[in-house]
């Protein structure tokens, strides 16, 4: 085999070897560039805390007015959701042909939580573009059982 690869590689050196890995990490580098930013526009940031008594969940959705946002209490965990709907109206003076755009967002998270909610122990508050919610934590009781000694028949 000879010093350029022989006759199976006869382009292939390690100079064009390394043009090409270079040339593919700038094109993995620009294919990701806007992926953080594509991602952010799915989600919201949210941070969860807990105290002795309570969870608390302070979600950023200062871009979302408080009647596009929603609290789904499901068994062990919320669903925050903000939905937004944009319509605009384009007109060409000139020939009067008017073109409409809409967009519509939606974004959701969900927070999972480490017993059963029940929706009176959720509260929550909108206010600066920050969603506060509240969960009280419940006592946990216990669900005995009473046993009854078998009666034979």
């Amino acid at each position: 085999m000879s010093e350029n690869g022989g006759p199976i590689l006869p382009f292939l050196n390690e100079k064009s070897l390394g043009t090409w890995v270079k040339s593919l990490e700038q094109f993995i580098d620009k294919s990701f560039e806007h992926y953080h930013t594509m991602v952010d526009n799915l989600s919201f940031p949210l941070e969860v805390k807990e105290t002795k008594d309570e969870y608390l969940a302070y979600a950023n959705l200062e871009a979302y007015d408080q009647n596009q946002i929603q609290i789904e209490v499901l068994d062990r965990a919320l669903k925050i959701i903000a939905y937004a709907s944009e319509t605009n109206r384009f007109t060409n003076d000139s020939t009067n042909i008017s073109q409409y755009k809409q967009a519509n967002k939606r974004v959701e998270r969900l927070v999972p939580l480490p017993f059963s909610v029940k929706q009176e122990d959720v509260r929550a508050t909108f206010g600066n573009g920050v969603l506060k919610i509240r969960v009280h934590k419940r006592k946990p009781s216990a669900n005995l059982i009473e046993i009854q000694p078998e009666t034979e028949e």
